[in-house]
C-alpha cells in the first residue's frame, strides 16, 4: 500500500479543521450548558417553534428559535410532543447537534395561547359591507355567510378587522367572495376570504292564474308578492299593479310567475295621427276635448298630442286606445 504524501494529510487535517470549526459554529462553544427544554410549553400562533419548548441563549435564539417543530394545537387543546419525535424532528431539520446532553423529558405539554376569530364577528363585517354597497334597504337584502374552511387563528383579542374592498366589482348580489384583513396598530396581521350568497327580494307583479297571449291584463288576474329579483334588471320589474293593468301579454304567463317588462306586448295602441279623446283632470273635475296625436302613443306612457281647436301641442297619458289624460 502507498503511503499518502504530506501535502495530502496536511489537506486531509484543513479540512477536518474546517467542519470542527463549521460545527463549533452552528452549536456553540465548549462549555455551554446544556439546553433545558420545558415539559409544558404555549404557543401562539399557527405553529409550535423551538423558541416555544425549549430555554435558548440569546444567540441560539436568534438563529434557531424560529424553527417551525409542527402545527400548534386549536386554542384551548393541548398536544403532546414526544421525546422520540422531538428527537427525530430535529435532526430531521439538521439541529440534532442542540440535543447532545440536552435536559429532554419524556414529553412537552404544548397548549395554543391565541384565540379563535370569532364567526359572528366575521358575518357581521361582512353583513354590514354588503349592505352599504347596495342602494336597496337592508330588509330587501338577505345575506348568507358561508362557513369557513379553517379558524381564524390571532395571538390576542387586540385587533380591528377590515373588509378590503374588490376590484372592479360593482354588484354585490348573488355569489360574493370578500377578503377581509386583521390589523393590529395598523400593521397587518392576516387576510383571509370570506364567501356568501347574497338575495335581492322585492315586492313585484306576480300572475294570479295563467294568462295567455294577447291577455288585456286586470286587476284580477295580477297581485303583489315578495319574491327573489336577484337575477332580474331593476327595469324589467313592476312593483305596482297600476303600472300594468290594461297592457297586453306578449307571451304566457303560468301562476305565480313574476310579471316583467318583456311578458307585455309593447306594440303602440293609438298610431301617429289618429283623433282621441282629450280628458282634463282637475281636482277631480274633467271635462274632455278633441285631439289629434303627433306620435305614436303606448299605455300608460306620455304621447305628444295637439287640441284640433287651438292648434297648441301638449303632453298626456295614454289611458286607452281612444282616450288620454292631462292631470292639471
Amino acid at each position: 500500500m502507498k503511503t499518502m504524501r504530506p501535502l495530502g494529510r496536511l489537506l486531509i487535517l484543513a479540512a477536518l479543521v474546517i467542519l470542527a470549526f463549521s460545527v463549533s459554529e452552528a452549536w456553540g462553544e465548549e462549555g455551554r450548558p446544556p439546553l433545558q427544554f420545558r415539559s409544558e410549553a404555549a404557543a401562539a400562533g399557527e405553529f409550535i417553534t423551538l423558541n416555544n419548548l425549549a430555554e435558548l441563549p440569546p444567540d441560539l435564539a436568534q438563529k434557531y428559535g424560529q424553527a417551525l417543530i409542527w402545527s400548534a394545537p386549536p386554542p384551548g387543546q393541548f398536544f403532546t410532543l414526544t421525546r422520540e419525535f422531538l428527537s427525530y424532528r430535529l435532526t430531521q431539520m439538521g439541529l440534532g447537534g442542540l440535543l447532545q446532553d440536552a435536559n429532554l423529558p419524556p414529553a412537552i405539554q404544548v397548549r395554543q395561547n391565541g384565540i379563535v376569530l370569532n364567526s359572528e364577528e366575521i358575518a357581521a363585517a361582512y353583513r354590514t359591507y354588503i349592505q352599504q354597497q347596495n342602494p336597496w334597504p337592508a330588509s330587501e337584502l338577505r345575506v348568507q355567510v358561508l362557513p369557513m374552511e379553517e379558524q381564524v387563528l390571532l395571538p390576542d383579542n387586540q385587533f380591528k378587522l377590515e373588509v378590503l374592498p374588490p376590484k372592479g366589482q360593482e354588484r354585490f348580489l348573488g355569489e360574493v367572495i370578500l377578503e377581509m384583513a386583521v390589523l393590529k396598530d395598523g400593521r397587518l396581521l392576516k387576510k383571509f376570504k370570506v364567501n356568501g350568497k347574497v338575495t335581492l327580494e322585492q315586492t313585484v307583479v306576480c300572475a294570479s292564474r295563467p294568462l295567455g297571449t294577447q291577455t288585456v291584463i286586470g286587476p284580477k288576474d295580477i297581485h303583489l308578492s315578495r319574491r327573489d329579483v336577484t337575477n332580474l334588471s331593476q327595469r324589467d320589474i313592476f312593483t305596482a299593479e297600476k303600472q300594468v293593468i290594461g297592457h297586453t301579454l306578449s307571451r304566457s304567463m303560468g301562476p305565480q310567475e313574476i310579471l316583467t317588462d318583456r311578458h307585455l306586448d309593447h306594440k303602440p295602441i293609438i298610431k301617429r295621427g289618429e283623433e282621441v279623446t282629450v280628458v282634463l283632470d282637475q281636482d277631480g273635475m274633467e271635462i274632455s276635448t278633441k285631439g289629434i296625436t303627433r306620435e305614436d302613443g303606448y299605455l300608460g306612457r306620455q304621447v305628444r298630442v295637439r287640441n284640433t281647436k287651438s292648434k297648441k301641442e301638449f303632453q298626456a297619458e295614454v289611458v286607452d286606445a281612444k282616450t288620454v289624460k292631462v292631470t292639471l
